[in-house]
């Protein structure tokens, strides 16, 4: 039997393979969902496993603050950032705010990810999803489901909504992949390459930059023209807000659904039943695309910092404390969903906090939840049969996970 321990949620290999990380999870969520985690590479911090709590954090926004610390990084990552940036997160994107200015900027582009606006997508997700399934029907009955297909359908609807070209699509998936996993051999920068660290940065600066200029000068009806022309408090918005809105929005809205669909694709693997119900049952089509994200939980952890001394579950938190929410940890504690290990895509979708919770609940949900449900609903019915081809792989990283390749076999209707 592994004997896990708190300070494992930094091991991306036990926390880039399902079992191992939810081995952790319900062993924390026990024996010490309030743990103390102290490793000479890192910052200590606290570490939050059980729903009710990490619940509660989320939404104490005024006493559990984004910044300075929103992600687990090594301390020599964080003094490089620091040395960069003049912070220990970096570019400082939406995730890393706090109000007032977390609240502005998100005004900037909130209309154009309301319930109302998605639903006007709807026609060109449909026809993106035929695009793909048709691109699998066409790939001879084998594919790769995450390199193929699920890494390409959702980066081409950001794109889209960016109002970014197609020929730009590789630059851009190689560069939020990079992003995502860099503890993963596979997925991070080039080692021989120049500034390892901050090249990728670099470059998706340069790239965006590129794009306000034209946008400025040729505006368009895209997310582009609004994040290039945006005014805050009566102001052009900074070039450095502009550069991480940019960032935020073409790699957290692509690379998370992307995980949904993947994983969301294994986990139905191994529970034909939940498929041919799915397929069956069109109404279930919204409910069940938030099943998997509650199942998969694509973002593992986000870090709050608190700014008074309290008590949680017997353990006294100081102020200046970091703390650690776990939301795969969060979206299977038993005292909160039936049978969590389990997926059941008639289960109740509201309660799943994958999105996050409080004000800084994802602004692209609602897309997120259009993409996977129109997705499953064109290839559903076209498949007369799918199974494993290969041997899944996990991406090793603790901050956004999912698998990185899933071999597959297949029929597919026309």
């Amino acid at each position: 039997m592994t004997q896990y321990k708190p300070a494992d949620v930094l091991n991306v290999k036990i926390m880039g393979n399902e079992q191992t990380m939810h081995g952790l999870f319900d062993h924390l969520r026990e024996h010490d969902p309030v743990a103390w985690v102290d490793d000479p590479e890192y910052h200590p911090f606290w570490t939050l496993s059980k729903y009710e709590d990490i619940k509660r954090v989320g939404s104490s926004n005024d006493k559990l603050l984004n910044a300075p610390r929103t992600v687990l990084l090594p301390i020599e990552v964080e003094d490089m950032l620091t040395a960069q940036f003049g912070n220990r997160n970096g570019l400082e994107t939406l995730i890393h705010m706090d109000k007032p200015k977390h609240l502005k900027l998100r005004r900037v582009t909130r209309d154009w990810f309301l319930p109302r606006s998605i639903a006007k997508l709807d026609a060109e997700v449909q026809t993106l999803c035929k695009e793909y399934v048709d691109r699998m029907r066409d790939m001879d009955g084998e594919c790769d489901f995450i390199k193929d297909i699920t890494l390409l359908y959702p980066l081409r609807i950001i794109m889209s909504i960016l109002g970014l070209p197609r020929q730009s699509e590789a630059t851009m998936l190689k560069l939020t992949q990079e992003i995502f996993g860099p503890s993963d051999p596979d997925l991070q920068r080039d080692p021989g390459s120049d500034d390892i660290s901050m090249g990728t940065l670099v470059e998706l600066g340069e790239y965006f930059t590129e794009i306000v200029e034209d946008r400025k000068k040729n505006p368009s009806d895209d997310l582009a023209t609004v994040l290039a022309n945006a005014e805050v408090d009566g102001q052009p918005m900074d070039k450095m807000d502009q550069m991480s809105y940019f960032i935020i929005t073409a790699t957290a809205g692509h690379d998370t659904t992307s995980s949904v669909l993947g994983a969301g694709m294994k986990a139905l693997l191994e529970n034909p039943g939940q498929m041919a119900l799915w397929r069956d049952n069109p109404d279930l089509d919204d409910g069940a695309s938030k099943e998997l994200m509650r199942y998969v939980s694509p973002v593992r952890h986000m870090m709050r910092t608190a700014t008074e001394d309290f008590e949680l579950r017997g353990k006294q938190i100081r102020a200046g404390d970091n703390l650690a929410i776990w939301f795969p940890a969060a979206n299977r504690d038993p005292e909160v969903f039936d049978r969590p290990h389990e997926l059941d895509i008639t289960r109740n979708p509201k309660q799943h906090i994958a999105f996050g919770y409080g004000e800084h609940m994802c602004l692209g949900m609602h897309l997120a939840v259009l993409e996977v449900a129109r997705f499953y609903r064109e290839l559903l019915p076209r498949l007369q049969g799918i199974e494993l081809a290969g041997e899944p792989q996990w991406i090793q990283a603790n901050f956004v996970g999912g698998l990185k390749s899933l071999p597959v076999r297949y029929q597919l209707r026309d």
